[in-house]
């Protein structure tokens, strides 16, 4: 007669088998740095438009379908910022996990401050320049300081 064989579950085998690949999201999005002078950044004052309870943050957004990076990085600029963008660089890509079902590809673009009276914002409440010592003390996403990080070694500049 056989014996019956009883298999107790780890925590990791509970979580494998609750976890449905499914479910994970996808989402493609780009944004743009727009620095002066190395030491300082444009941010979007995000308050109004918060989706994720962050204050400020980089310009861009979502990727569409049948969209490069770099033509929603130009079309986006074009919708918050009244500016066709021209002057601008691949700085870094991105794979993060900002939540557990979540994952995000981000293309990040670097680009020379133009005359702040060049841009017109047209989505969020104010923009304004920071060092990326201010804007590591912002309320940002939390994978926006990873971008943050980077930015701060591609710039040379120590962290204080």
């Amino acid at each position: 007669m056989p014996t019956e064989r009883r298999h107790s579950m780890t925590q990791g085998d509970k979580f494998i088998n609750n976890l449905n690949l499914s479910s994970f999201m996808e989402e493609h999005r780009c944004a743009i740095i727009i620095f002066h002078d190395k030491k300082k950044i444009l941010l979007q004052d995000r308050r109004l438009i918060s989706k994720h309870g962050e204050e400020w943050g980089f310009f861009g957004g979502h990727i569409e379908k049948g969209e490069t990076p770099e033509q929603a990085l130009i079309r986006e600029i074009k919708e918050e910022l009244s500016y066709q963008l021209k002057n601008y660089k691949l700085f870094k890509e991105f794979r993060l996990q900002p939540y557990p079902n979540v994952k995000v590809h981000y293309y990040v673009y670097l680009a020379p401050i133009p005359s702040l009276s060049d841009l017109k914002q047209l989505e969020g409440h104010d923009m304004k320049l920071f060092t990326i010592k201010e804007a590591k003390k912002l309320k940002m996403v939390k994978d926006d300081n990873i971008v943050l990080d980077n930015l701060e070694k591609h710039f040379n500049l120590s962290p204080e």
